[in-house]
């Protein structure tokens, strides 16, 4: 019975991160960040697509309970959805310092 409640519960947390997966997709707006312009950035979308890889193939997973190769193809698109967070991890770093450099550029000019 405890197993059922775990299924459960890890079946609907699936599927809300798989909506935000789609939010991230489909409408490619950061909701944690509000007052930001509306022009969206790829990896936004990248990191939405990840979403849905990991959590749905963790929601199939939970469901069917596959063995063998079936189980193989599921945990390779797990995989593949993490490795596009690790991606989008990067570029997200990178934007960041290379605003930050060009910041501390603008300040020593206007020096």
């Amino acid at each position: 019975m405890t197993t059922a409640y775990v299924q459960l519960i890890s079946l609907i947390l699936a599927s809300l991160a798989l909506l935000m997966g789609a939010y991230l997709l489909i409408i490619g707006k950061r909701p944690w960040r509000g007052g930001e312009s509306t022009e969206v950035a790829p990896r936004v979308r990248l990191l939405g697509l990840s979403y849905i890889l990991v959590f749905g193939a963790a929601m199939v997973q939970i469901i069917t309970q596959p063995t063998g190769s079936n189980a193989v193809a599921l945990g390779g698109l797990m995989v593949l959805g993490g490795m596009i967070v690790i991606i989008v991890v990067y570029l997200e770093a990178r934007a960041s310092r290379r605003s930050s450099h060009e910041d501390r550029l603008d300040n020593r000019l206007r020096s």
